[in-house]
């Protein structure tokens, strides 16, 4: 395997910071900041070798390139977000899941794991009401952990007072931004866009709208990444950077890379 030229950027307070790891030999997919002004680079897939030989997938570095720890985080993953206390939550695809690659019984195989920052779990999710593919994953105020399950089209949610399940009839999100009882998801199929706004009613959220985001020269928003955290939403159009937020207005930004 050819080594990889990993690039890093944060923008945080006006000032952009930039790590580079050149000789890189893994192919990362996702990026989260954790404990003490560090980064946790993952890449979605592990082999499973045998038992005395795993992918450790997750690998947390500083901004000095330094390689700090490295830990196997499962095959599969779709989403990961960290919390303010540094827990890690990972959030995984059908192959995750149901096993692939060497994996007979998979790390995440209940859908979503939770995690300790030295990468120990904390939460299988094998006493969890709602299991399955984790669509859509996000970490909202007071380190509440929202999800949504496509098999059963269900949103669940865990905080300090427990766990709760949602219905929906908003199917096959992949990102979304939740403030209370409001809720905006973005739903991508066949490069068609869809963005709906979601209210609370009970134990479901029901649409109530469908969204049309237009750039500033009135073409409509066709993102090819997107990002969510608590009850914002970032989308990577192009060269182009569009942040939203619930109850705000929607902001543009041209980045320089």
């Amino acid at each position: 395997m050819s080594d990889l030229f990993v690039k890093v950027l944060r923008l945080k307070d006006g000032k952009e910071t930039v790590l580079h790891l050149p000789n890189e030999q893994c192919n990362y997919h996702v990026v989260e900041s954790i404990d003490d002004d560090h980064i946790l680079l993952a890449c979605a897939r592990s082999i499973y070798h045998d038992e005395t030989h795993v992918d450790q997938n997750g690998r947390v570095y500083d901004w000095d390139g330094n390689l700090i720890r490295s830990f196997c985080l499962g095959d599969g993953i779709d989403h990961i977000y960290t919390t303010k206390d540094n827990q890690i939550w990972t959030g995984y695809f059908d192959e995750g899941v149901y096993g692939n690659y060497g994996w007979k019984k998979p790390i995440g195989n209940s859908g979503l794991v939770g995690w300790d920052h030295e990468g120990n779990i904390i939460d299988d999710g094998n006493d969890r009401k709602l299991t399955g593919e984790c669509l859509a994953l996000n970490v909202a105020a007071n380190d509440e952990i929202w999800y949504f399950i496509g098999m059963d089209a269900q949103i669940g949610l865990m905080n300090e007072s427990g766990e709760f399940q949602f219905s929906t009839d908003a199917l096959g999100f992949q990102t979304f931004a939740i403030n209370g009882d409001a809720m905006v998801v973005h739903r991508k199929y066949f490069d068609h866009h869809h963005f709906f706004e979601l209210i609370r009613k009970a134990d479901s959220y029901e649409i109530v709208q469908e969204l049309d985001f237009r750039k500033p020269d009135g073409n409509p928003l066709q993102p090819q990444l997107t990002s969510n955290r608590a009850d914002r939403l970032l989308f990577l159009d192009g060269s182009e950077l569009y942040y939203y937020s619930i109850f705000d207005v929607f902001s543009h930004y041209k980045l320089s890379l």
